[in-house]
């Protein structure tokens, strides 16, 4: 999905915009003033599920994980793997969850963004 914004100027909203992962977000000449925050961006349903992840998984431990796994590009999976076991995300999930199975997906796709 192709999102297109141009010349718009956001204000005092709490959120300019929200989108999923998965947009194309094409953006020129846009501003944003007193807004709670510019931009909202979230992992869809359809990606958790593709992911593995159940549809109710809190956006803000995927955030959590995302910025781990940018700050570790480069890095073998092992490492990746290693940096986000112990996030919330992981703990959220418990036992249920193999965390090498669900990283390895989690890491292709913040590869992805």
């Amino acid at each position: 999905m192709v999102i297109k914004i141009t010349d718009c100027h956001f204000e005092n909203n709490g959120t300019g915009i929200k989108a999923p992962t998965s947009a194309k977000i094409d953006m020129s000449g846009t501003s944003f003033k007193g807004n709670g925050k510019a931009m909202d961006i979230y992992v869809s349903a359809a990606d958790l599920n593709q992911l593995g992840l159940p549809e109710n998984t809190p956006q803000e431990y995927l955030q959590e994980v995302i910025q781990i796994l940018q700050g570790q590009k480069g890095q073998s999976e092992e490492v990746q793997v290693a940096a986000i076991s112990d996030s919330s995300l992981f703990k959220w999930l418990g036992h249920a969850a193999s965390v090498s199975s669900i990283a390895s997906g989690i890491i292709a796709f913040v590869q992805r963004l």
